[in-house]
């Protein structure tokens, strides 16, 4: 099965991520820019995929470690770089989405 691209979506740092994967793919960015969490989220769609995805979470620090940190809603000025995003109280549900999508034939 070849991966051909990763979804990730209310994972720590990241908001809305979706990665085309070729055979080799290079993630490269400044410090903070969220290169480590993809990772993170890979793995754990690796292990929730091996079943294993309830001591996965409990080893990232609980569900409250691992859900996006930032606001409900980013502003204009924050999408702009213009103001820090930063997190604030929870008004809304908040959801986890992980996911990939495959070539079964490969």
């Amino acid at each position: 099965m070849t991966l051909q691209r990763l979804a990730v979506s209310g994972y720590r740092s990241l908001q809305n991520v979706v990665l085309p994967l070729d055979r080799l793919t290079l993630v490269t960015g400044t410090n903070g820019s969220g290169k480590s969490n993809l990772y993170r989220a890979l793995r754990l769609i690796v292990t929730a995929a091996r079943g294993q995805l309830v001591g996965a979470l409990a080893r990232e620090g609980g569900l409250p470690a691992v859900m996006w940190a930032g606001p409900e809603r980013l502003s204009r000025a924050m999408r702009q770089g213009q103001q820090p995003v930063q997190g604030g109280s929870r008004q809304q549900a908040v959801r986890l989405r992980l996911g990939f999508a495959a070539d079964p034939f490969s």
